[in-house]
């Protein structure tokens, strides 16, 4: 925090500070001011305070401040702006994205403490991206290539304009800061401009809550005033651990409307992974041109057809999904017609739930529905089979009376460990799938799923989050979003018509501005971090494929994959020579898929059965390409394959290499030419490695040899017949 004559501001950007819910900060406070104002710096450990002699740019500071932190993520903390106490959080949790090397806001709310009136900057989403510097949230490893311009005004501009629009996050949630226009301003605000607008003071009011009273009728710190918390402790929020939150989205007509919804989501939510079930007819629905990855959202395979009311296996099959590739603490439900009306939601939760124990499901209505209702028909239909489901009951303790739970599907929350039982109980319970092959129950998901939930010993609890306008066959109105945005416990609505141009999808797109960024480009800003798979899960994928590989030779190979893709920019193309029946195809291309590397495996092979070494004799087996392609459809990587049928150095090739894996005919002469057609396309840095380098194949060993010795490459390790090399970084300093 760069400070400069801000005395009545100070206190309240420190108490911004002290309240924060992420803890483990410090602020770091340089100040070059005509006085100082170490008289208003409270003594903690975690905030220190440099005094210059002479005045130095606003850059210069920030740029001393950075090479004093001690922490790997920097952020911005102007001296006369309000924050709100999840701004740290909210960003870090942005930056868990390792493509991202800076985030923060440039749709910003402002207060005119002079004339009491409210403002917002709404920067072009068509213009270069830019972000506000009193929002920059940042990797210290960044910064030390990207130092701030030694410079007063500007230099934020220059700092995200040093890198490239895909390492720039720009948020949604524009309210963790307000900007306060006053007399002494380092940047003049001109509010007369046309990316200026009017905003509701009440509004405004609101998102400062109780801190409004701070900028009224003077109360702003004054010299002559003692200073508050010199003599009183600062009240300080509660730390709220942050909520990993997926989606759930059934979905089945109208792709322009999926990719709405995933948009709209992505908007308000740039965290949240989205799991999208297709329980149309249509197979081709999600099968389109649309980066869904770059969204953070993932199709679930095999999905089949559904019929309306019976969605319960859509719940319980993402719900597997999920576990077996994402780490998460709770799972929301998100109908095809449904939409995020504000940001914030996984926070929301987290703060809801924070003192809360043994809870299983967030529901519309926690209180069970009794025998004597003559309202609800699915749960009329329940008691109706009560003798079906009489054994079932009286398994669980007090399963009495806990039969029968309700909940409008929409917006439905389950907790992973309500989920990990539920799952497991259709699974293995013998006598719930008998019951579940005769039951005549409709909507099955709106009160099996949340009775079992109950008889398994969860508590079910109300929604924190408002149903005022997730309705039943209700259509959502303008009026409803107005009033919506302005509920703070209002995340959803439900129901919009799934039409493009309907007027409740328009207005919010046009809310988001299109649901961009700010850069003209997709939103890309989301934690797509798969959980963590043992190497056994992809090695055991492959055994079955016919092939030579070793299991020390695939782990070596998605290690080398991996890195190769995780150390390299822009340059994720994967090149393997010699496929054979696909079994280090799939192996590289589910690393691929399961790490959400931005790469493809291009998969180059004739395909003609002849193997081994021409200088020794060929191997004649049955044409491969047939099997191939059979093994990379049923490993469902086939999107992450580009399959070219032709020997190599017949293959056009202008684009860079991250990894290259040499594995075709294994005499010196077609070593020599598989690799030489592509080694000028190997990036600096970049890895190579040779299958069946050994003894009984004579031309690899003397090949790599010999590439060795030119001092280009450097061997990185061998295991079994599998040597990788690594391209010197020098090639690119001397090209």
């Amino acid at each position: 925090m760069p400070t400069y004559n801000r005395r009545e501001f100070l206190p309240h950007a420190i108490r911004y500070f002290l309240r924060q819910a992420y803890q483990p900060k410090e602020l770091i406070i340089i100040d070059d001011g005509e006085s100082p104002v170490d008289d208003l710096i409270p003594e903690a450990e975690n905030i220190r305070y440099i005094r210059l002699h002479s005045k130095i740019t606003l850059g210069a500071k920030l740029n001393m401040a950075c090479e004093l932190a001690r922490g790997e993520i920097i952020a911005n903390w102007d001296d006369d702006d309000w924050y709100a106490d999840r701004r740290l959080e909210y960003q870090v949790e942005a930056l868990q994205n390792p493509k991202i090397q800076v985030c923060g806001i440039n749709r910003l709310l402002y207060y005119d403490v002079r004339l009491n009136r409210a403002h917002e900057y709404i920067y072009p989403f068509d213009q270069r991206v830019w972000l506000i510097g009193s929002s920059l949230c940042y990797r210290k490893k960044f910064w030390l290539l990207h130092r701030f311009a030694d410079i007063n005004v500007g230099m934020d501009g220059l700092f995200v304009w040093s890198t490239t629009p895909d390492k720039v996050c720009v948020l949604p949630d524009s309210s963790i800061a307000v900007h306060m226009i006053h007399d002494r301003n380092v940047s003049p605000k001109k509010t007369e401009g046309a990316w200026w607008h009017p905003y509701q003071l009440d509004k405004l009011r609101e998102t400062l809550g109780d801190d409004w009273e701070c900028y009224q009728n003077g109360n702003l710190y004054h010299p002559q005033k003692p200073f508050w918390y010199l003599n009183e402790q600062p009240k300080r929020e509660p730390a709220v651990k942050p909520l990993k939150n997926i989606y759930a989205c059934l979905v089945h007509e109208e792709l322009d409307c999926v990719i709405d919804l995933v948009k709209n989501l992505r908007y308000h939510d740039p965290v949240s992974p989205i799991i999208l079930y297709n329980g149309g007819t249509n197979y081709s629905l999600l099968k389109s041109d649309f980066p869904f990855e770059k969204f953070g959202a993932v199709i679930y395979p095999n999905a089949v057809p559904l019929k309306w009311g019976y969605l319960h296996n859509f719940a319980l099959k993402c719900m597997e999904f999920a576990l077996a590739n994402f780490e998460f603490d709770t799972f929301t439900i998100v109908d095809s017609d449904q939409l995020m009306v504000r940001s914030g939601y996984a926070s929301f939760l987290a703060k809801s739930l924070a003192s809360s124990t043994g809870i299983g499901m967030l529901s519309s209505n926690s209180e069970r529905v009794l025998a004597d209702n003559t309202v609800n028909r699915v749960a009329i239909q329940a008691y109706n089979e009560y003798e079906l489901w009489k054994p079932l009951i009286n398994s669980f303790p007090d399963g009495e009376s806990k039969f029968v739970h309700w909940t409008f599907w929409p917006s439905s929350v389950f907790m992973v460990d309500a989920v990990r039982d539920l799952t497991r109980q259709f699974k293995e319970n013998k006598l719930l799938q008998h019951i579940m092959s005769r039951t005549k129950i409709w909507a099955t998901e709106e009160v099996i799923l949340p009775t079992m939930v109950s008889m398994l010993g969860y508590e079910v609890i109300n929604n924190p989050c408002s149903y005022d306008f997730v309705r039943f066959k209700t259509p959502v109105t303008t009026e409803d979003i107005k009033i919506a945005q302005q509920k703070n416990d209002i995340y959803w609505v439900h129901p919009v018509e799934r039409k493009y141009n309907n007027q409740i999808r328009t207005l919010l797109r046009e809310q988001g501005q299109s649901y961009t960024a700010g850069n003209g480009d997709i939103y890309v800003a989301h934690n797509m971090v798969p959980k963590p798979q043992p190497p056994e899960a992809f090695i055991s994928k492959i055994r079955k494929i016919e092939g030579w590989l070793s299991d020390a030779e695939a782990n070596m190979l998605m290690g080398i994959a991996l890195k190769a893709c995780k150390e390299t920019e822009n340059t994720h193309n994967i090149v393997e020579i010699g496929s054979y029946h696909g079994k280090a195809t799939v192996l590289l291309a589910s690393v691929v898929k399961t790490f959400n590397l931005n790469a493809k495996v291009n998969a180059i092979d004739t395909h003609d059965g002849k193997l081994g070494a021409e200088d020794a004799g060929l191997n004649i087996f049955p044409p491969s390409l047939s099997m191939f392609k059979n093994n990379i459809e049923s490993a469902r990587v086939s999107d992450k394959v580009n399959v070219i049928v032709d020997k190599s150095y017949n293959v056009k090739w202008e684009q860079p290499v991250t990894f290259l894996l040499i594995d075709g005919l294994h005499d010196y002469k077609n070593v020599s030419m598989d690799f030489g057609h592509f080694s000028q396309w190997v990036v600096p840095g970049g890895y190579v490695a040779f299958h069946d380098y050994a003894d009984y194949f004579p031309g690899v060993k003397k090949f790599v040899g010999e590439l060795l010795a030119t001092g280009t490459y450097s061997k990185i390790n061998t295991v079994d017949s599998l040597v990788i090399l690594q391209k010197n970084i020098l090639e690119k300093q001397s090209a």
